[in-house]
């Protein structure tokens, strides 16, 4: 596969033995929005509880984040859940990149700030082992196909590792086909796995689920590793 999944490296990621995010597509662009809300839920079970107090990034609960502002493939659930201290570790990377004139590191890491401008750092307290992050995206239609969006999004987060027998799912829930008010196509829906350091694409994740069950259509990935999903739909 030629697919190369943009990712970040984590020198000391926190071990995980289970993540599960929910995915709500709502069609807010069938009335009276120039885009669908997603409404992501997305629950992290640690492998141990937290030494310390940390922070995390994630998209503010008070507006729905336009993910083409910053990566025009939507992306930027990538960086969603980036601990505070692994951007700092960051910075000493760029200063280096200054230094050795090494530009395409500097215009990684020019993104990768960018994006945290539209985050806000989320606080849990020493001794939490379950993390919580919840927020919505905005998906505007693709670029010259009107009724066409995609969503993307990367399981568990760059500061995280499933270890062991670790269980990452997604649910995605869209509008179905028998919706007649908003009815869609999914046109694509695949889990990619993917090497985290490479983002090297090296092969598919099996959904376990995919079907209409009444007005919504949900498709469900179950997996072990490091997972990228995209969803491809279309309104009639």
């Amino acid at each position: 596969m030629d697919i190369k999944i943009p990712s970040l490296t984590v020198a000391n990621p926190i071990d995980i033995t289970w993540s599960h995010v929910s995915c709500t597509v709502l069609s807010s662009s069938k009335y009276g929005l120039e885009y669908d809300r997603v409404k992501v839920l997305h629950e992290i079970g640690l492998n141990a509880p937290l030494t310390q107090d940390e922070s995390f990034y994630a998209p503010p609960s008070t507006r729905a984040i336009d993910v083409r502002s910053i990566f025009p493939d939507g992306n930027i659930v990538n960086f969603v859940g980036q601990r505070y201290s692994d951007l700092q570790d960051e910075l000493q990377k760029y200063g280096q990149a200054v230094a050795e004139g090494n530009v395409d590191e500097l215009n990684r890491l020019h993104q990768l700030f960018l994006s945290t401008t539209m985050l806000s750092p989320v606080l849990f307290k020493s001794g939490t082992q379950v993390l919580t992050f919840e927020y919505e995206l905005a998906l505007y239609p693709l670029e010259g196909n009107p009724s066409e969006f995609d969503l993307t999004l990367l399981a568990p987060m760059p500061s995280f590792r499933p270890v062991g027998q670790s269980q990452i799912t997604v649910r995605i829930d869209l509008p179905s086909s028998n919706n007649l008010a908003f009815n869609a196509d999914v046109l694509e829906s695949i889990g990619y796995q993917f090497d985290p350091t490479s983002g090297l694409v090296t092969g598919d994740v099996p959904k376990i689920l995919e079907g209409d069950y009444g007005l919504r259509k949900i498709i469900v990935w179950n997996w072990q590793v490091d997972p990228f999903f995209h969803v491809h739909y279309r309104y009639r």
